[in-house]
């Protein structure tokens, strides 16, 4: 079999799994507790904190942030005004032991970058996150905040798609969520080195209707294989 034959049907039985496996949610697959859920289900400005939170340090611990905070400077203190207004008490409170983050200064000056973002362009944290349905103008929005790149964008994209109901127009447009692990399966599964454009390729002949899903999907795939790496030492 030839090296192109071979890689198409990689693709092939990759898109026929999919289709069968494709996520039905994205909060689902990650661990907090049931009250953190709740808030960032029904507070805009906690699920926002959460996705900007999720870096360099286990997912629960960054999806348990925004309750944990709300809990140390108050309910209702939990608003991008006061987090304006009192950044250093916001950075304190992040940095209590046990700390909230590895990085408090640095997701503290992320709080204060989206609270910005909120209190000079929208009403509220809500009106940020459904203020267009349009994939391209949503991701451009919610790039003006410092921390969130192109992978924390799609991601929060798939949150409010798939966990919201979010009717979402121009998915077939969405990108890549690349990071390492996305990278590592890929090289692995396709026995080559794949870039972050031909990874968007591979999303989009897998999953042309939201390229962006076949990602936590991958990564459901790449964790079952370490967890079977590491039981079977």
């Amino acid at each position: 079999m030839a090296v192109d034959d071979l890689y198409e049907e990689k693709l092939r039985n990759l898109r026929c799994d999919f289709e069968q496996n494709k996520p039905q949610s994205i909060l689902d697959r990650i661990r907090m507790l049931p009250s953190s859920r709740t808030l960032i289900e029904n507070n805009g400005f906690a699920l926002l904190m959460a996705v900007i939170a999720d870096q360099s340090v286990k997912s629960e611990i960054a999806w348990n942030l925004p309750n944990n905070l709300s809990k140390r400077i108050g309910a209702d203190h939990f608003n991008p005004q006061w987090m304006i207004e009192n950044n250093s008490a916001v950075q304190s409170a992040i940095a209590q032991k046990p700390a909230l983050h590895r990085f408090p200064k640095k997701i503290s000056d992320y709080i204060l970058s989206l609270s910005f973002v909120i209190n000079d362009h929208y009403h509220s944290a809500d009106q940020l996150l459904h203020h267009s349905s349009d994939y391209r103008t949503f991701v451009a929005a919610i790039k003006e905040v410092s921390g969130i790149s192109d992978k924390k964008a799609n991601f929060l994209f798939l949150i409010l798609s798939l966990d919201f109901d979010y009717p979402f127009i121009n998915k077939e447009q969405s990108e890549a969520l690349f990071d390492s692990h996305l990278e590592k399966w890929l090289t692995a599964y396709f026995n080559r080195k794949i870039s972050k454009t031909e990874a968007n390729r591979i999303c989009r002949e897998v999953s042309p209707d939201n390229p962006a899903l076949l990602c936590p999907y991958l990564w459901k795939l790449h964790r079952n294989e370490q967890r079977r790496l590491t039981n079977s030492k």
